[in-house]
């Protein structure tokens, strides 16, 4: 592992949870942090008797959906009060955020669900466009804890079931990750392509 990386370790020995809820915090605003590393890595100290299993479950599974809804508020908030500065960022971006909103009608629970665990790299631009957009809290807040649970769970319990050998899973974890979030960004870009070359043989 990288020196990064022992480094978060050490703070977190020092500061457990409270150390990583900072890191995802940050980590729910698009800031890399490598919280889910920290997070296999307490599965692992889990399984060496220094943590209690079930409570650290909670207590990183609070904190991502306390994360995700802060950010959520902080994007609702900032959104407004950067698209009400001028009338050209307002005309230019309010096309987008309309977007935005009726892809978040459509598909909503399903992206905010699947890009908590599955894609969660993409979680934070979902949270952007969910506070932005006025997405109903409740709703994002359900699926958000949802998505939050099997996140918490799927690494935690990789650390647990890894144990002494939870090093050796990081970079496979990593690049499935990335994966992932490729294909995704593939796939989304081939949507828009392909809704773009349908509507100019429309308008022709």
């Amino acid at each position: 592992m990288s020196n990064f990386s022992n480094l978060l370790i050490t703070y977190f020995r020092d500061y457990n949870i409270w150390f990583l809820s900072i890191l995802i915090m940050f980590g729910s605003i698009g800031i890399p942090t490598g919280a889910f590393l920290i997070v296999i890595a307490s599965g692992a100290f889990a399984y060496a008797g220094e943590f209690n299993i079930v409570v650290l479950l909670l207590e990183i599974w609070f904190f991502s959906c306390v994360s995700d809804g802060i950010s959520y508020i902080m994007w609702k908030t900032i959104g407004h009060k950067f698209l009400n500065k001028s009338t050209k960022i307002k005309t230019y971006f309010q096309p987008k955020i309309i977007k935005a909103q009726n892809y978040l009608k459509r598909h909503g629970k399903g992206t905010i669900f699947f890009t908590r665990f599955l894609i969660s790299a993409m979680g934070p631009f979902v949270n952007a466009a969910a506070g932005i957009t006025e997405y109903k809290l409740v709703t994002f807040s359900l699926f958000v804890c949802l998505g939050d649970l099997l996140w918490t769970s799927m690494y935690l319990g990789l650390g647990y079931w890894f144990g002494d050998s939870w090093e050796s899973i990081v970079p496979i974890v990593t690049q499935i990750g990335e994966f992932l979030t490729c294909i995704t960004i593939l796939l989304i870009s081939i949507y828009f392509f392909v809704k773009i070359i349908r509507s100019n043989k429309q308008k022709s």
